[in-house]
């Protein structure tokens, strides 16, 4: 079957994670023990909770896969392990806070070379481009831009409070109501196992895509296709 659609993660597929998330979450957890008045705290102990560690960050962390809520009520477990008088809808409110304010200081560049030029060939095929991300469209939309790729895609679906985000299917749902391309026609790339199963849950082929040979391991439990560069989808399609 012919691919007519390749729906992209954002963040560790077309945007290099460590070099932009792990600097922002140092500085936005920085930013979060200095409003809740606590020493007791490291930012190591928080950044770990997060699944960074060693300034890289785990797929399997919450950073990687989650929602700014979902981070949120990681640090809040922290912070109410040692005493913090703040609720956890107060810390999940300053989370968002903590990591809009920050994401100047994150460092914006692609996960591989020349990749306006590689989606700009996608679409000169005839394949419609979606990205779908867990992350906000303040970011979202400051990364895209920033990469210069904003304008290939024909739909970006943010966790905007509209819709339930990543693994649930309801994007790949609304693109293919949309668009009247088919599941068997679409495939997934993505860098998290929570892509996988979103591919899963929506019924389509997902792709795997990491340099980190030890995140590459977990990928290859779930498919059988895990690629190292953007520029390696053109191998699957041929």
């Amino acid at each position: 079957m012919k691919i007519k659609a390749i729906i992209f993660d954002k963040d560790g597929t077309l945007l290099d994670f460590d070099s932009f998330w792990v600097t922002v979450s140092a500085y936005a957890v920085r930013e979060i023990l200095t409003k809740v008045q606590t020493v007791s705290i490291s930012e190591e102990e928080i950044l770990s909770a997060l699944g960074v560690h060693d300034n890289s960050a785990d797929i399997n962390g919450v950073l990687c896969y989650g929602t700014y809520s979902q981070m949120g009520r990681e640090i809040y477990r922290v912070l109410k392990k040692y005493g913090c008088g703040i609720s956890e809808g107060e810390t999940v409110k300053l989370t968002v806070k903590a990591f809009h304010s920050n994401a100047d200081k994150g460092i914006v560049k692609p996960t591989g070379d020349n990749l306006p030029d590689i989606l700009r060939k996608l679409k000169g095929l005839g394949i419609r481009l979606a990205v779908v991300t867990t992350d906000d469209p303040f970011v979202t939309d400051k990364c895209l831009e920033t990469l210069r790729i904003n304008s290939f895609f024909d739909a970006v679906y943010t966790d905007n409070g509209n819709f339930p985000p990543k693994p649930d299917p309801f994007c790949v749902d609304d693109f293919c109501d949309k668009t009247g391309i088919g599941r068997s026609e679409i495939v997934m790339v993505g860098d998290t196992l929570t892509d996988a199963r979103f591919a899963e849950n929506s019924g389509i082929r997902f792709i795997g895509i990491s340099k980190n040979e030890n995140n590459k391991k977990y990928l290859e439990r779930v498919t059988d296709t895990v690629i190292s560069d953007i520029a390696q989808v053109f191998e699957i399609l041929e």
